[in-house]
């Protein structure tokens, strides 16, 4: 089967999905349908220019669970089709190595930590291994990615190459002993079946141990009507909510709920055992009312405004001579390209920072990513900022771009260009 994008034709693989019935949490059969992205490729499968009979599709459905809130991916990808040849490397981000760094100070500082077993499962390139070590903790990766593999080796700190789950942390448990930390950061909304990795989590807590996990935040999610961001990889959006109904299902309780900036909307959240000595934070309660006041209808209708305003504003843009680029090849660029069917006919090229995507396309679309030194050569008259969550930092790097006349499109949460600084 056959899918025609921009004239660009991509192959519908629905037999590679399987299709979830129930919530991934609480089990519920009452799941909402949000948004129908019809067919759209993995959002990190860049592609070599010589692929182009790999350019796959799958269906993509939001739906949110009536019980425990939980927004989550209807569509499940077969994991080895998304991770064996993953090429998201956090370390190409400033934002985010600044980010870690600060963590793992905090992390050791708090937890007591130095001397101690820390274990993060999706540890990518050790964005946060790395200072962890520096730190004094002893570090422990767990990721199936040739990223994660290729960045042990060159750094030296174990890893287990393959996905976390409960034999895989009684093996841990087994050579290191328990853990005073457990973590996942932007990674935990990239299982689906969470009770094994939580029974993971549980077996390889030390008593008083703590388990401390990033995720994109459902609530920023529906406030900067980020559509971007859902995608196969992405399997949950977690509400405060529905965390706190999984850490319960496991013995465990949230003791502290922190909103932060990465992700254009993020929260870190500790939980430790039910009957650990640790007192809960007021926070998690008023977050857990301020849930109650979401408008979800309201989200999905901008969704859908978003996406018809952006067409039309680059539709129009391309007719009126004008040459037209993305910045950053994200997966939301791959998302946001192919959900608004801007394709090759419309985008030149996408330009992005990391060395493992030049030379590939964006899959679906078909669109090239290039060097920065390729946007810095022949500058254009536009370039959609795909990574608009990372506005200021793009802005500060790119005055040249500006003073040539350049104009950067930020298409979300609201449709506008940049300010020139």
């Amino acid at each position: 089967m056959e899918k025609r994008y921009n004239s660009m034709v991509a192959v519908v693989r629905a037999n590679d999905v399987i299709t979830r019935t129930t919530c991934r949490v609480c089990g519920s059969t009452q799941l909402d349908l949000l948004i129908d992205y019809g067919y759209v490729p993995l959002a990190g499968g860049f592609l070599a220019q010589t692929a182009e009979d790999r350019n796959f599709v799958y269906p993509l459905r939001l739906v949110r669970c009536a019980e425990c809130t939980l927004m989550q991916v209807l569509d499940t990808v077969l994991p080895d089709l998304i991770f064996h040849n993953y090429s998201y490397a956090s370390s190409t981000t400033k934002t985010l190595i600044n980010h870690f760094q600060q963590m793992a100070i905090n992390l050791v500082k708090r937890w007591d930590g130095v001397g101690k077993t820390m274990v993060e499962f999706g540890c990518n390139d050790g964005v946060l291994l790395r200072p962890l070590r520096e730190a004094g903790a002893q570090v422990i990766g767990v990721d199936p990615s040739d990223v994660a593999r290729r960045a042990s080796e060159e750094q030296d700190w174990p890893l287990f190459n393959t996905y976390f789950n409960l034999s895989i942390a009684e093996r841990i448990r087994d050579v290191y002993g328990l853990a005073r930390l457990v973590t996942a950061n932007n990674t935990f909304a990239h299982m689906d079946d969470l009770h094994t990795v939580m029974d993971g989590v549980i077996t390889l807590l030390e008593p008083e141990g703590v388990f401390v996990f990033e995720v994109h935040y459902q609530g920023d999610l529906v406030r900067l009507t980020q559509y971007d961001t859902v995608y196969h990889e992405h399997s949950c959006y977690y509400s405060v909510k529905s965390l706190t109904r999984l850490m319960e299902m496991h013995d465990l309780r949230i003791i502290d709920v922190e909103p932060i900036n990465i992700h254009s909307g993020s929260i870190r959240v500790t939980a430790a055992r039910r009957h650990s000595k640790h007192v809960a934070s007021a926070v998690v309660d008023k977050m857990l009312l301020d849930e109650e006041g979401w408008e979800i209808e309201r989200f999905v209708q901008r969704v859908e405004e978003r996406r018809i305003t952006l067409q039309q504003l680059v539709t129009d843009l391309h007719q009126g001579g004008k040459r037209i680029v993305a910045y950053g090849a994200a997966g939301r660029s791959t998302i946001l390209l192919n959900f608004c069917n801007l394709g090759p006919s419309l985008i030149e090229y996408v330009v992005d920072m990391s060395p493992l995507r030049h030379g590939k396309m964006v899959p679906g679309v078909w669109i090239p990513i290039v060097k920065p030194d390729v946007f810095k050569a022949d500058f254009p008259h536009y370039a959609i900022m795909t990574a608009w969550n990372y506005e200021r930092e793009i802005i500060g790097k790119e005055g040249e771009f500006i003073r040539s006349g350049g104009r950067f499109i930020i298409p979300l949460p609201n449709i506008r260009l940049a300010e020139i600084l």
